[in-house]
């Protein structure tokens, strides 16, 4: 019996993500073949739910950090390069933005 508990709740890991600690991660990629210029975790939550508002406001956080990074020129990137956010909010959603921003 624990054993089949074990093998269920180890399935359920692999499917979903790990439910115990979900994270909300950002990256700044190019607008073509998104590589990644750079990346920052934005914060995190234990035993919380796709409801939680770490996760639901990932997406929006990443574009308001991307924004910025714009801004103040992207780093070392070219100026007037182009990029996109892309976000994960563990296993309760992901994506690349269709918005473009412009390195200062």
């Amino acid at each position: 019996m624990k054993l089949l508990l074990f093998i269920i709740f180890g399935a359920i890991i692999m499917i979903n993500g790990n439910p115990l600690n979900r994270e909300c991660k950002c990256k700044a990629v190019s607008n073509t073949v998104h590589f990644p210029f750079h990346s920052w975790d934005i914060s995190s939550c234990k035993l919380c739910s796709c409801n939680d508002a770490a996760m639901v406001n990932c997406e929006k956080a990443c574009k308001a950090m991307i924004e910025s990074y714009s801004l103040t020129g992207c780093g070392k990137v070219i100026k007037g390069s182009k990029v996109k956010y892309s976000w994960s909010a563990g296993s309760c959603s992901e994506g690349v933005s269709k918005v473009e921003y412009t390195c200062a």
